[in-house]
């Protein structure tokens, strides 16, 4: 013990007196940083091997045990288990617990009384007809297989949030805002509880989802509904701007095709035109051809006089034959 005190930097005497009561002296304290260090890490480890070798699980739990961060095995539900301190960890979870999820708001943490506060990006939707609504839902599920929650799905509870918004926007998407307000809710709950639990059986995640809970459905407020409002008027006007330019078009194209088509007409009626007349004149000048073929004299006088008809219609003609005249005084 002496021994030990003197590690920590105590010089210590033990003494006995007259009496024989015995008693320490402190003689000197010497601070020795590097022992007290190694005393404490000294300590640390002895608690951890102790505190750190056992865990408890609820009767409701199972627990994952990691080596080095790696999945080892599984145990529970419920009991007292041990583990290697430092090196294994268990993630514990609750795999008969009915877990809670709010979706459209949140519950604000210790607030008395209870306070909520909105998640618009969650809570406003598009219904039926074009208007909005704000929906406030709870989701309850069940964890059925505690390695597929921890290990095969990335971020689980994140991917059912996105499911669960998904499945909700489907079945309001097709739901009359009124429904919705009015009459609807059993209906929306039970529609989107099944559906949901189909999303999560595609995709692998092994939950069963207990309960949907539709809170509350109203109409966005002021700000959102003007934006909103906004943005439908815009739309509406680029239909009635599309709409205006299809009517245009339908009314300009028939009127050009029109025109067009009188062109091509005009067109193929003018080449039908020369087509004939230049098939006549071929027939015509055939038919010269073989009556000169026959009478070459006759036809080319024949064919001078024409020519000269043409030329000069008003002009007088005299006829000179050359081999003798004709006394023409008695015609007179």
């Amino acid at each position: 013990m002496k021994r030990f005190l003197k590690f920590l930097g105590f010089d210590l005497d033990f003494i006995e007196d007259r009496d024989g009561d015995k008693g320490v002296r402190l003689n000197k304290f010497t601070f020795l940083p590097f022992n007290w260090l190694l005393i404490v890490f000294v300590f640390i480890i002895g608690f951890n091997l102790i505190f750190g070798s056992w865990f408890v699980l609820d009767k409701t739990e199972k627990g994952s045990v990691e080596y080095f961060g790696k999945f080892s095995h599984e145990v529970g539900p419920g009991g007292l288990y041990f583990k290697m301190p430092i090196i294994s960890k268990v993630r514990k979870v609750g795999t008969e617990v009915r877990y809670r999820w709010e979706l459209g708001f949140r519950t604000v943490e210790n607030s008395n009384p209870v306070e909520y506060v909105e998640v618009p990006e969650e809570a406003v939707m598009l219904t039926k007809g074009g208007h909005l609504a704000s929906v406030y839902w709870i989701i309850q599920y069940t964890i059925q297989d505690t390695y597929n929650w921890l290990y095969q799905v990335k971020n689980p509870q994140a991917v059912l949030d996105n499911l669960s918004q998904g499945s909700m926007r489907l079945i309001v998407g097709k739901t009359p805002i009124d429904a919705i307000l009015t009459t609807e809710k059993n209906e929306i709950q039970e529609r989107n509880k099944k559906l949901l639990q189909e999303y999560c059986d595609f995709i692998g995640i092994k939950v069963t989802i207990n309960e949907v809970k539709l809170q509350d459905c109203t109409l966005p407020d002021k700000a959102v509904q003007t934006a909103y409002d906004a943005v439908m008027d815009a739309i509406k006007q680029k239909e009635k701007m599309y709409n205006e330019a299809i009517g245009h078009v339908n009314s300009v194209i028939p009127k050009a095709e029109g025109t067009a088509q009188t062109i091509i007409n005009e067109a193929r009626s003018y080449f039908t035109q020369q087509v004939n007349a230049a098939e006549g004149e071929v027939s015509r000048f055939m038919g010269v051809y073989m009556e000169y073929k026959k009478d070459p004299i006759t036809t080319k006088q024949k064919l001078w006089f024409e020519a000269m008809q043409e030329v000069m219609p008003s002009a007088k003609k005299t006829v000179v034959n050359d081999k003798s005249l004709l006394n023409l005084k008695n015609f007179q």
